[in-house]
C-alpha cells in the first residue's frame, strides 16, 4: 500500500451521524417493538409432541436467531461510540438504552430455551435431523441441556430478581471502593489509581521505585482488605446457594466453566499437566532473569520488569505493510480482508485525549464489517496489538459469512486463538527481522513474559480461586486466609522459584468478582497454548494450512473444543501431546534468551541491564 494511511476509522458505514444518527435511534426504536412483541409470543406444549407441530416454533426460533443479529449491532455501535470519545454523553445515553433492550431480549432467550425442555428426546432428536436445524443442531443441544440445569422459570426469575441486591451489588460496591482506591508514591508526589500503580511496576527498571511502590500497594490493600474480602465471600455464597438449589451442590465448582468453554475436564487436567512438566525450563528462564537483575531470587515484582526499553519504531504505514506482508505468507486471504480494514476505514489507530485507553475489535454482522480499536504509537508492542485486533477481526468475518446466528456463538476458549496466532506472527517476524542483537533479547524477553502470564500467572490464579471455592463450601474465608490461599497457589505455579509472592493479588484481580462466570482464568491459557499449537500445525503445512484454518474458525461455534481441535487438526486435547507441541514454541523461546544472553555477556547494574 502506498500514501498515508487513515488513522480514525467511520462508523457512517453502520449508522450515519454517530451519537445523534437519526438512522440509529429508528433502529433501536423497531428492534425494542419487535422484542417486545417477542416476549408475549407464547408456544404451547402440545405443538412442541410431534414434527408437524414444530413449524411456529422454527418460525419463532428464526425471529429469535434475526433479532440477536440486530441487537449484536446496536451493542457494538454504541461500544464504539463511547470508546471514541469517552466525553460524548449522547453515546452514554444510548449505551443505557442498548443495556434495557438486552436485559428485555434476555427474557426471550430464557423463555425459548425453557421451552426446549418440553420437547421429548423422540422428537427432539428427529428434530435435530431436519436440513434447516442441522447448522445450529450442536448450540441448540447445549442450549436444552444448559435449560436442564436450571429451575423453573418462575424460580429463576426469582435468582435474577434477588441477584440484583443480593449479588450484584457486591461487584458494585468492590468496583466503588476498589476505585477510589489511590496507591500514595511520594518520590514522584503523585496518587495513583491500581492500573497506573501496576503500569509504572511492570515498566520501571528501577528497583528503588519498584520497592516503594509495592509496600504503597500493600499499605492500600490493607485499607480494603476486609471490604473485598466481604464482597469476594458473597458473591462465592451466592453463586453456591444458586447451585445447590439447582441440584448442583455436589458437582465441582468446575461444572459451570468447563461447560461454559465447551470442553473437559480431562483436556484441563492435561493441560495443565503439560506445563507442569514444563516448568524446569520455565525455572531456567526465572533464575537467568534473576541473575540478570542481580538478585539471588526475583520477588514477585521483578517478574514483568524489562531488562532495557526497545528504541525501534514503526510508522502506521510501516506496521501495516509489515503486517500485510507476514500475514500473507501464512493465509493470503487473511492478508486480504486486512488490506480491507485500513483501506475502508475500519481501524481507529489515532492518538487522541478522549479516546478510551482500551484496544479491541467489533463485529457488525449485518453490515458484514468491524471496526477495531487501539491507540498507536509505534512501538513493537503497537505492532503485535494492532495484529492482535486484526486476527479477531478475521475471525468476526468468517462466521459473520453463512454461519446462522446460533452457531456464530464461540466461548471465551477459543476467542482469542484467531488473535493470538496473528499476534505470534507479527511478533515472530519482528524477532527474527531485527539486526541489532541487544534490541532482540528485549523482544524475545517482551514474548517470553507475555506467554508466562498465561502459563504460570494464570496457573496461579486458577489454583488460588479453586481452592477458595472449596473452602467457602464450609465456611466464610478471611482475609489472612484468603492471603495464605494466595501465596500457596502462586508458589506452586512459580515452582517456588521467587523470593516473594503476592499475597494481596485477589484484591485487585477483578476477574474473580466478575458474577457472570467463575474462573475468568483458565481460558486464557487454554486460548493462548491452542494458538500456538496451530502456529506449530500452519509452519508444518505451508500452503494447505490456510484452507483449514479457515474451517477451523468457521465452526469455533458449533463444536466443542475436544471436536474441533480433532475434526481440523487431528489432535486430541484430551492427550498431552498436543499441549507438549504448543508449549514447545514457548520453551524455544527461553532457550533463545538464554543463549542470546549468554553471548552477549550480560551484567547488572543499578537496576539496569547492559554488557559487561
Amino acid at each position: 500500500m502506498r500514501g498515508t494511511l487513515k488513522q480514525r476509522w467511520s462508523l457512517d458505514e453502520i449508522f450515519h451521524g454517530g451519537s445523534e444518527s437519526s438512522e440509529f435511534k429508528h433502529f433501536l426504536m423497531k428492534l425494542e417493538e419487535d422484542i417486545s412483541k417477542e416476549t408475549a409470543t407464547t408456544i404451547e406444549s402440545k405443538e412442541l409432541k410431534s414434527i408437524s407441530g414444530f413449524e411456529r416454533w422454527i418460525e419463532q426460533m428464526d425471529r429469535i436467531q434475526e433479532l440477536s443479529t440486530r441487537l449484536l449491532e446496536a451493542t457494538h455501535f454504541v461500544g464504539c461510540l463511547e470508546s471514541e470519545n469517552v466525553e460524548d454523553e449522547k453515546a452514554i445515553i444510548l449505551s443505557e438504552k442498548v443495556r434495557g433492550i438486552s436485559t428485555q431480549f434476555e427474557i426471550v432467550i430464557n423463555d425459548f430455551e425453557q421451552t426446549l425442555v418440553h420437547i421429548p428426546d423422540d422428537i427432539w432428536e428427529q428434530l435435530l435431523q431436519l436440513e434447516q436445524i442441522k447448522p445450529i443442531a450442536y448450540p441448540l443441544h447445549e442450549k436444552r441441556e444448559k435449560a436442564k440445569g436450571k429451575l423453573p422459570i418462575v424460580q429463576e426469575k426469582l435468582i435474577q430478581d434477588l441477584s440484583i441486591n443480593g449479588y450484584h451489588a457486591w461487584v458494585n460496591l468492590y468496583n466503588s471502593v476498589t476505585g477510589k482506591t489511590k496507591i500514595v508514591l511520594e518520590e514522584r508526589s503523585k496518587h495513583l489509581s491500581f492500573g497506573q500503580a501496576y503500569n509504572i511496576l511492570h515498566s520501571s527498571i528501577n528497583q528503588h521505585t519498584r520497592t516503594n511502590l509495592v509496600n504503597a500497594l500493600n499499605d492500600a490493600s490493607e485499607k480494603v482488605a476486609e471490604t473485598c474480602a466481604a464482597a469476594l465471600n458473597n458473591i462465592a455464597g451466592f453463586r453456591l446457594q444458586v447451585y445447590k438449589h439447582r441440584g448442583l451442590a455436589s458437582d465441582s465448582i468446575l461444572r459451570e466453566p468447563l461447560r461454559y468453554n465447551r470442553m473437559s475436564q480431562t483436556t484441563l487436567d492435561s493441560m495443565w499437566e503439560a506445563i507442569n512438566q514444563s516448568k524446569p525450563v520455565i525455572t531456567s528462564y526465572l533464575e537467568r532473569k534473576a541473575h540478570l537483575l542481580g538478585v539471588e531470587k526475583m520477588n514477585w515484582f521483578d517478574i514483568y520488569t524489562p531488562i532495557g526499553k526497545v528504541t525501534k519504531t514503526y510508522t502506521y504505514e510501516e506496521a501495516a505493510e509489515i503486517i500485510l506482508t507476514e500475514f500473507n505468507s501464512f493465509s493470503p486471504k487473511l492478508a486480504d480482508y486486512t488490506k480491507r480494514a485500513f483501506l475502508e476505514g475500519w481501524i481507529d489507530s489515532e492518538n487522541r485525549d478522549t479516546k478510551a485507553s482500551r484496544g479491541f475489535s467489533a463485529r457488525f454482522p449485518l453490515t458484514k464489517q468491524s471496526r477495531i480499536f487501539m491507540n498507536f504509537q509505534g512501538t513493537p508492542n503497537n505492532l503485535a496489538i494492532l495484529a492482535h485486533e486484526l486476527g479477531h477481526s478475521f475471525h468476526q468475518g468468517i462466521i459473520s459469512n453463512d454461519v446462522p446466528p446460533f452457531a456464530q456463538l464461540y466461548t471465551m476458549a477459543v476467542s482469542e486463538t484467531a488473535s493470538t496466532f496473528a499476534e505470534t506472527i507479527i511478533l515472530n517476524a519482528m524477532i527474527k527481522d531485527i539486526s541489532d542483537e541487544h534490541e532482540k533479547l528485549l523482544l524475545l524477553e517482551a514474548k517470553i513474559q507475555s506467554a508466562l502470564s498465561y502459563l504460570i500467572g494464570v496457573q496461579g490464579r486458577f489454583i488460588f480461586e479453586k481452592d477458595f471455592y472449596e473452602v467457602r463450601k464450609k465456611r466464610v474465608v478471611g482475609v489472612d486466609e484468603l492471603n495464605h490461599l494466595t501465596a500457596e497457589a502462586q508458589k506452586y505455579a512459580f515452582n517456588e522459584s521467587l523470593a516473594s509472592y503476592n499475597d494481596f493479588s485477589w484484591i485487585w484481580n477483578r476477574h474473580f468478582y466478575f458474577t457472570d462466570k467463575p474462573f475468568y482464568n483458565f481460558p486464557y491459557t487454554f486460548g493462548f497454548l491452542f494458538s500456538q499449537g496451530i502456529y506449530a500445525n500452519a509452519l508444518q503445512e505451508g500452503s494447505l494450512f490456510e484452507k483449514t484454518y479457515i474451517h477451523l474458525l468457521r465452526d469455533t461455534g458449533r463444536m466443542t473444543a475436544e471436536q474441533l481441535a480433532f475434526h481440523h487438526l487431528g489432535f486430541d486435547l484430551t492427550k498431552q501431546e498436543f499441549w507438549e507441541k504448543a508449549i514447545h514454541v514457548v520453551l524455544q523461546d527461553i532457550k533463545d534468551f538464554l543463549a542470546l544472553t549468554e553471548k552477549l555477556d550480560l551484567v547488572c547494574c543499578n537496576g539496569r541491564v547492559g554488557r559487561e
